[in-house]
């Protein structure tokens, strides 16, 4: 069953069927100001922390499904009837109106078209502004004259969560509305700077300030008694719950058509004041959209490609790239899901994040990667999550308030901010490796390596040898095999193994030190290249020998000894992670790799993608730990869990099979999931952060989309495995792994300044290999760094 499809052209998702099974979602805003949205309009603001500072509020896992939201309703003077823009929330009958939503790159558009009315409605955040605009379009498609009343609703927030949500003895006394000059303004009276404004760019024939004045006594927002009615109360107060919402009547003749700017925005009536002049100009609401396009644009542009998959290049081209760009913008706590119950920077999540598109957003993986690294104690482990405003010597001191408010974000002791070891998960660290040899690869910026940075339990050192900590963190937490112990847990929160030693922590270890080892060598740094040679191999013994079960690699070892992940066991026989990265970091033998992912094809490979372990485990055993708990075929527990099975595609192209690795993306790829949108029920568009596995009722139903790391690796694996388009220090390489059907293959690669037309050709109908390189038809070894505003066609014949 399909509900929608792909607009490439404008890089859209339009949604004809809007009864969807679950909330589809989108992100508005590049800045500070976020908006969570589904296709009918539900969903919340946020001005930089969705825990904090929420501006909209949102009741999640409700019913009705994702209320309140931003919300237009259109009334009919003739005979009362009444409608939304959006299907919901007042739901017109499929058969009596025509409603479509169209999903596109920060930005949102609601159409309805409805007893002779043409509307739509868009939601967008200038890159400039912390403001959100709706722009509402009417159109009179009859040949009568219509009288028609437009009203806003939305419904604000008590910035934090938890007095959002649990404190009403402080909450519905702390917030004050109020209506002058054509602008509501909210007012969080507990804080000194707390201010929301809702105004629009025409004089408005009413309003109300006040939620259950909107609405009335027993109703939802179905059926507002103020729309009912057909006019506002002009309700304020201090204290009570408030709400945007401004009513305005028009007459329409025949054919004309209207455009009105509704804007909800941060700050006090002043600042919205200055926004309502600005965006009462429609020059400046288009400009608006034309810098947000030119600026996704940019982005889009540093890589495209046409291949023979279609559903890969609609991914790779748009969405699988704007996914990971909303993850390293927002990071994960902004979603349907977290709803912004907690805020700061997970560490491995980021350190991922980062990892994956330094080419199209430098500055923000940057900013994150310093941030990481502030975040890293003095003996090597990172702080698991963690605000970066605590270690930020620049962040701006809080003005002094003359009282102490109930309400304001609270202060971390400083001795409370550094947890112990205890606390530490393994992997954290190590993913920062990696990123940082990826950044200073795409970049060229070779000084960032010798940058000072702080620790975040004191004192400072530099880029390099916060590295080196990290890396010897990892060989010194070991256990009585050798292998990286677990500690809290590695990458898997659930497999626990009781503090045991965790294989894929090894292989993250070696695949670290892999990376590490290149820039070391690149500076001349022959001390440290002997050093980490050394253990690199040291650890390549040790995995190998220890870790290697007959036909596969197992997953860890308990802390009482137990080997998690071998042929002799009934539940949680084969593990994703530990296998893929065997292959993916190096360190596993030719041999034993294939024959590992032999063993994830045969025995964890589904139609909808790879399962992270199999068996299930039923049995509940806390030596291996909380997995063993969760639900057969949920989560981490025998799920199709997304984020590793780019591990997969990257491992079987370190193998050199193609078939193998786009056998495995299309599998999990969403984009082929459009049509069966019964099963998967959520988006086509994003991946999720998990696919029900194959032992639960609910197998290949898709859950969590956007905020996953699953959108970066897919692009990762994708990009730099698959395509083989990946930078160097002073080179780009191309070394493509493709399916052998594949003859030919195209893309526009801007790197550093240059732009690099690529055509790749596969006459022998090869997987793997690389037979001749021509650069401007010039046959060279290699693809050197060019300069700056040039381009060049490279051509790449593989055999």
């Amino acid at each position: 069953m399909q509900y929608g499809h792909f607009d490439n052209e404008k890089r859209e998702y339009v949604i004809d069927r809007v009864d969807l099974p679950v909330s589809w979602t989108n992100y508005l805003g590049v800045k500070d100001l976020c908006v969570v949205v589904n296709h009918t309009a539900g969903g919340y603001m946020f001005y930089q922390s969705p825990e904090y500072h929420r501006v909209t509020r949102f009741r999640g896992n409700a019913v009705p499904m994702d209320r309140p939201g931003h919300y237009v309703y259109l009334r009919d003077a003739k005979d009362g009837d009444y409608w939304s823009i959006s299907w919901q929330p007042v739901g017109k009958p499929l058969d009596q109106a025509k409603y479509t939503c169209r999903h596109g790159i920060s930005y949102t558009t609601y159409e309805c078209d409805y007893k002779g009315i043409k509307a739509s409605q868009t939601l967008m955040v200038p890159m400039d502004d912390a403001v959100e605009l709706w722009d509402v379009r009417l159109k009179n498609t009859t040949d009568k004259e219509r009288r028609i009343s437009v009203f806003s609703y939305c419904e604000f927030s008590f910035h934090h969560i938890m007095i959002d949500n649990q404190n009403f003895q402080m909450s519905l006394y702390c917030a004050g509305s109020s209506y002058a000059e054509n602008i509501i303004e909210y007012d969080l009276f507990y804080e000194e700077f707390g201010y929301q404004y809702f105004t629009s760019n025409v004089t408005p024939d009413g309003f109300d300030c006040l939620r259950d004045s909107f609405l009335g006594a027993y109703r939802t927002e179905d059926n507002p008694i103020a729309v009912e009615h057909g006019t506002c109360s002009g309700s304020h107060e201090l204290g009570n719950n408030h709400c945007g919402s401004l009513q305005k009547d028009l007459v329409l003749a025949p054919g004309e058509e209207v455009r009105l700017i509704f804007m909800l925005g941060e700050g006090n009536r002043e600042a919205g004041k200055k926004i309502r002049e600005k965006y009462s100009d429609m020059a400046n609401v288009d400009a608006a959209y034309a810098q947000l396009k030119d600026y996704w644009e940019n982005k889009f542009a540093q890589l495209q490609i046409k291949t023979p998959n279609e559903g890969m290049n609609t991914l790779i081209n748009t969405w699988n790239l704007y996914q990971a760009e909303v993850n390293i913008m927002f990071s994960r706590f902004a979603s349907f899901i977290e709803v912004g119950g907690r805020t700061g920077l997970g560490y491995r999540d980021t350190a991922q994040d980062a990892m994956t598109i330094p080419h199209s957003n430098p500055e923000k993986c940057r900013q994150r990667i310093v941030e990481l690294l502030r975040g890293l104690t003095t003996k090597g482990y990172g702080l698991h999550l963690f605000s970066p405003e605590w270690f930020d010597p620049d962040a701006k001191k809080e003005k002094k308030k003359p009282f102490k408010s109930p309400t304001v974000i609270p202060t971390v002791n400083a001795k409370d901010i550094v947890h112990g070891l205890e606390d530490a998960c393994s992997d954290d660290a190590l993913w920062l490796v990696p990123s940082i040899i990826e950044y200073i690869k795409e970049t060229g910026e070779t000084g960032f390596a010798d940058e000072t940075v702080t620790y975040a339990d004191g004192g400072e050192g530099t880029v390099y040898e916060h590295m080196k900590r990290i890396l010897d963190f990892s060989a010194e937490q070991v256990g009585a095999t050798g292998i990286c112990k677990g500690l809290r847990a590695d990458w898997n929160d659930c497999l626990n193994l009781g503090g045991g030693e965790s294989a894929m922590v090894s292989f993250l270890h070696y695949w670290a030190i892999c990376h590490f080892l290149q820039l070391a060598e690149y500076l001349g740094r022959t001390e440290d290249v002997e050093k980490y040679q050394a253990m690199r191999e040291r650890v390549g013994n040790v995995c190998n020998r220890e870790l290697w079960d007959k036909e596969w690699f197992i997953r860890g070892i308990t802390k009482n000894g137990k080997k998690i992940g071998t042929s002799e066991d009934a539940e949680g026989k084969v593990h994703l992670e530990s296998n893929a990265w065997a292959v993916l970091s190096g360190a596993a033998d030719v041999e034993k790799g294939k024959r590992a992912m032999d063993s994830v094809d045969k025995y964890l490979f589904t139609p909808y993608g790879i399962l992270l372990n199999a068996p299930s485990y039923t049995v509940p055993d806390d030596d291996i730990g909380f997995v063993t708990r969760v639900y057969p075929g949920l989560k981490e527990n025998g799920s199709i869990f997304s984020h590793p099975n780019p591990w997969a595609w990257a491992a079987e192209c370190v193998l050199g099979r193609g078939d193998r690795a786009m056998k495995f993306y299309n599998a999990l790829c969403p984009y082929y999931q459009n049509n069966m949108i019964e099963i998967r029920q959520s988006e086509p568009y994003s991946y999720c952060q998990f696919v029900v596995g194959r032992d639960h009722t609910a197998f290949g139903r898709a859950r969590h989309p956007f905020m996953t790391g699953s959108g970066g690796w897919a692009y990762f694996s994708a990009t730099r495995y698959m395509l083989g388009i990946r930078p160097d220090f002073e080179h780009l390489t191309i070394d493509p792994c493709i399916p052998a059907d594949w003859k030919e293959f195209s893309a526009v690669r801007r790197w550093r300044g240059a732009e690099y037309d690529i055509h790749v050709e596969n006459p022998d109908g090869v997987m793997k290999g690389v037979q001749e390189l021509y650069l401007d038809g010039e046959k060279v070894e290699r693809i050197p760094v060019m300069a700056q505003g040039s381009r060049h066609d490279v051509r790449v014949v593989m055999g």
